[in-house]
């Protein structure tokens, strides 16, 4: 209750009008109060099942748009095991492979592993400086110009080279052995397109010895492959795609055999996740629809049309979604997947996986085309929930319209809260009024009667 106390009480009546303006003002306030808070806690509630609805909907709208993509059951496992393997290991490669790759068993030949470009220069005494000149290094088709200053050490030609030169993928530095010092220049990227060359542009004969001195410690090389047959390079020892989403690491030359095969716990998963999802928006209606006739109590949204009309249109859907399976030859007998059955037919979901996997392993192709793409059993059951949580789907714009009645239930009771103030200020200045008259009149009824004490006195004299 606000307070509407303003600093004394009545002064000339002892009436506490503070208290008294509280008591009229909440007074006035209660039938106000009583139905916007009504409103409220009837806008809360079905906000509240609307909400536990669309959520278990935004579920299983997710587990559609999984099952949609292509490749949503191409789910893969992979193997491999090299030639001099003694454990069932493979020393040769590592495989990883993605959805939809082509099953079956490889045979791979390592012939050459990618190796980065080095060089090695001569010896150099410790102490010796160079004269003035430039240099020109050039790696994978780019080149850049090296400037050396007069009285460089062979640690000064180092740093020049490497601050011009470390972003192509040249790393710079200086080995140290019995007869001197040696700069040594690696390639940072294997691949024989990324060999290194270093070229004398001008300058005294001792920085031309240095470039003249370089040799090669090992030479840029790209990774060789056979794969059933056919040879595939890459610059790097991973190579990618050769086989449609296999990627495969190399480790070493040799012989290896990978193996691709279905991975049916995978595979199944999609169509699982929306099963779940299916019978939890079943439940979800099911719960905020209901009606406890023990306490007879009903739920947020029972005897609600749109709640009605969403189960009826998700049931007719599957309906005609297993129809359509079944003219298939996809039916419960052979994909396992069916409405539960008597005594619980509640409208939901059973899949048995043994069925399902053992199908999946004899037609793949048929049942992967059945449940996705943009005309499988997830396109379609998505058309009906996006319906519902879509952009303008109706529980979307029935939880806005809920959500603006309850915003204007607060704009309501601002409204009240003004008005209340008013009718206080007003009940205030009328007990003041009402005061002032009291005293008013305690004083003439004071002064009469000291008057008429007087006059009675004189009158006994």
């Amino acid at each position: 209750m606000a307070d509407y106390s303003f600093g004394y009480g009545g002064i000339g009546s002892g009436i506490d009008i503070s208290s008294m303006v509280s008591q009229l003002v909440a007074a006035d306030r209660a039938p106000q109060d009583a139905r916007l808070n009504k409103l409220e806690s009837a806008a809360k509630f079905k906000l509240s099942g609307v909400g536990s609805v669309s959520s278990a909907f935004d579920a299983l709208k997710t587990a559609l748009e999984a099952l949609k993509k292509s490749d949503a059951m191409g789910a893969r496992s992979v193997s491999s095991v090299s030639a001099d393997s003694t454990a069932g290991t493979d020393n040769v490669l590592g495989a990883s492979v993605g959805k939809g790759t082509p099953a079956g068993q490889y045979q791979i030949e390592v012939l050459s592993l990618a190796s980065a470009h080095k060089l090695m220069g001569a010896a150099v005494a410790t102490g010796t400086l160079f004269d003035a000149g430039k240099l020109s290094l050039s790696m994978g088709g780019e080149s850049v110009t090296i400037d050396i200053a007069t009285g460089s050490s062979l640690a000064d030609i180092r740093s020049a080279i490497n601050d011009k030169a470390a972003s192509l993928g040249v790393q710079v530095s200086l080995m140290t052995s019995d007869d001197g010092q040696h700069l040594s220049i690696a390639s940072t990227k294997t691949g024989a397109a990324n060999a290194i060359s270093l070229a004398f542009v001008e300058g005294g004969g001792d920085l031309s010895a240095l470039v003249g001195g370089m040799q090669q410690t090992n030479a840029a090389a790209d990774a060789r492959v056979s794969i059933d047959g056919l040879v595939t390079t890459s610059a790097g020892n991973a190579i990618a795609d050769a086989v449609p989403g296999m990627t495969l690491t190399l480790k070493k030359t040799g012989t290896s055999t990978v193996t691709v095969a279905s991975d049916a716990a995978a595979s199944r998963k999609p169509v699982e996740d929306v099963v779940k999802a299916y019978n939890a928006a079943i439940k979800a209606i099911a719960s905020a629809t209901s009606y406890n006739k023990e306490t007879d109590t009903p739920s947020s949204l029972t005897g609600d049309g749109q709640m009605r009309g969403a189960a009826g249109q998700l049931r007719g859907m599957m309906a005609d979604l297993l129809g359509g399976l079944a003219a298939q030859g996809l039916d419960a007998k052979s994909i396992g997947l069916q409405t539960r059955a008597y005594p619980s037919n509640d409208g939901t979901l059973v899949l048995d996986t043994a069925k399902f996997d053992a199908a999946m392993a004899a037609n793949p192709g048929k049942i992967t085309a059945a449940f996705t793409g943009s005309d499988g059993f997830a396109a379609r059951l998505a058309g009906v929930v996006n319906g519902y949580v879509g952009t303008d789907g109706s529980f979307t714009l029935r939880t806005k319209g809920i959500n603006d009645q309850l915003k204007d239930v607060a704009r309501q009771r601002e409204s009240v809260n003004l008005r209340m103030e008013a009718t206080a200020k007003r009940y205030q200045a009328q007990f003041v009024a009402l005061d002032t008259l009291m005293a008013q009149m305690s004083t003439t009824s004071n002064y009469l009667a000291q008057q008429l004490t007087a006059l009675s006195a004189q009158q006994r004299l």
